[in-house]
């Protein structure tokens, strides 16, 4: 046997005498690849290389990402497992029952087809495309999900620790940080809503509004629940102190679907923690933007957003507007909604606007959102697989071409079996986006978040620092620590 000696020259192998790797076979960390766009060229031949790069390349924000879709089933089966519940087939959830029906969490593991269906009833893991109605699919998850009841900081936790391994910036989380306590005080309060006198309406909830023991309680909350993710995540600086990896502030959620009341509750006590806490930077409407209430409601809607923002003195709203086709609308819900979610609903963000080709006037629309800088929250995932719109068909590059600022988002990414990472493999693959594009985009994403002055401009700064190691880093090894 003879025995070949082999050197490794910048991730390949060559023996002695042999020539160098070749142009087209060097890794994107090859020292001779070029500058940093350069080696994206040649990370993006194949998904794995791409994955390697963006994985670690800088991201300036996710902010679009539900705290409630954002839980991989994986870790809800270890919590029912602490808790000592139970599984139920029927439900495909957690129980603390020991109802005949229901088996062991030792049982559900040791049988496969029991587990393969637990999966993918609970995330999108079960669904590939033109199987069935993702969107069917997709929003009957959450009930399950919650079955195992973990806490907010346990799920904080999760998210802030998958996103400090992908390099990003900051995260602004659909996470209502709003105690127990607090809800019952304003629930309280008999209430008769009369959207022609939303004034009146606002009366009686205006004392707790103002109480120095309501900011107090918000403040509380939220301390705890940062330094209870904080002390799971064993990370130091903690959440919340500047110099942090990975920042967090939160976005409340109003429910579309429900009673118009509640709704104006929801939103008097969201608007008031925006006012108690810095860390709660903005609001938002969530559920499927297409169900016969959401329609029926939306000027409604619209009418109390219009009067609170006015009321708490203009904060930051976003808002779910145009996660709508033909498929599951009607063309009159399309031609105005993101449209009026900007002038009505006060909307700085907007999030999915797949429906904009419909709206009346798009040019005059898409004027408006690039002068306004209006920014757009892409969440190409959850769109393929809850509407069925990829590719061409996605108005990604419409909003592009028209120099409206888009951001990258992951929106649902544990029901998705999502990251932001893939976000971005997915855009570069389908729209061949080089990277200036892509710093562009993460830098647009921070731009565009709702973080006070002075917190935007140092994670700016952090931001583009990242960028001079991360090249630095291209052209030196791509080493990283493993610790």
């Amino acid at each position: 046997m003879r025995l070949v000696t082999a050197i490794a020259v910048a991730g390949a192998f060559v023996t002695p005498g042999q020539p160098a790797v070749a142009d087209d076979d060097r890794l994107f960390w090859h020292p001779d690849a070029g500058s940093p766009a350069e080696r994206f060229e040649l990370a993006k031949r194949t998904r794995p290389e791409l994955i390697a790069f963006l994985r670690r390349f800088p991201k300036g924000a996710d902010l679009h990402n539900h705290a409630g879709g954002a839980v991989y089933s994986d870790y809800v089966i270890d919590e029912a497992r602490v808790k000592g519940l139970r599984y139920d087939p029927r439900s495909k959830g957690f129980t603390a029952s020991e109802e005949e029906h229901t088996v062991s969490l030792d049982q559900l593991e040791a049988d496969s087809s029991m587990l393969k269906a637990f999966f993918e009833t609970v995330s999108m893991r079960g669904w590939y495309p033109n199987t069935g109605d993702g969107h069917h699919h997709f929003f009957q998850t959450f009930s399950r999900l919650g079955s195992a009841r973990r806490t907010q900081p346990q799920v904080l936790a999760e998210i802030i620790r998958r996103n400090r391994y992908q390099n990003v910036n900051y995260v602004e989380l659909m996470m209502t940080p709003v105690p127990g306590a607090t809800w019952g005080r304003f629930y309280e309060i008999y209430h008769e809503l009369d959207v022609d006198d939303l004034p009146g309406s606002l009366a009686p909830f205006e004392s707790l509004i103002e109480d120095p023991a309501i900011a107090r309680a918000f403040t509380e909350y939220i301390d705890e629940l940062e330094a209870e993710a904080s002390r799971e995540l064993g990370i130091s600086p903690a959440l919340g102190e500047p110099g942090t990896k990975t920042a967090v502030a939160y976005i409340g959620s109003l429910l579309r679907t429900g009673p118009t009341e509640r709704f104006f509750r929801n939103a008097v006590v969201t608007f008031t923690a925006m006012k108690a806490d810095a860390r709660v930077v903005g609001l938002n409407i969530v559920a499927p933007e297409d169900h016969p209430a959401a329609r029926r409601q939306f000027d409604d809607q619209m009418k109390i957003l219009d009067f609170l923002w006015e009321r708490f003195g203009k904060p930051a709203i976003t808002l779910h507007a145009g996660e709508l086709t033909l498929r599951y609308a009607p063309v009159a819900s399309m031609w105005d909604r993101i449209r009026r979610s900007i002038d009505e609903g006060h909307s700085r963000r907007i999030g999915h606007g797949i429906s904009i080709a419909w709206e009346r006037d798009l040019v005059g629309l898409l004027d408006q959102m690039r002068n306004e800088e209006i920014l757009v929250e892409i969440n190409l995932t959850s769109n393929e697989s809850i509407l069925g719109v990829r590719d061409d068909e996605h108005p990604f590059q419409l909003y592009r071409r028209a120099g409206v600022p888009v951001c990258l988002t992951t929106d649902d990414e544990g029901v998705s079996r999502s990251n932001l990472t893939m976000e971005y493999v997915k855009a570069v693959e389908r729209y061949d986006l080089g990277y200036d594009d892509i710093k562009t985009i993460s830098r647009d994403c921070l731009e565009h978040s709702f973080l006070p002055a002075d917190a935007k401009a140092e994670r700016l700064a952090m931001l583009e620092a990242a960028f001079e190691r991360f090249e630095k880093s291209l052209a030196t090894g791509y080493r990283e620590s493993t610790d």
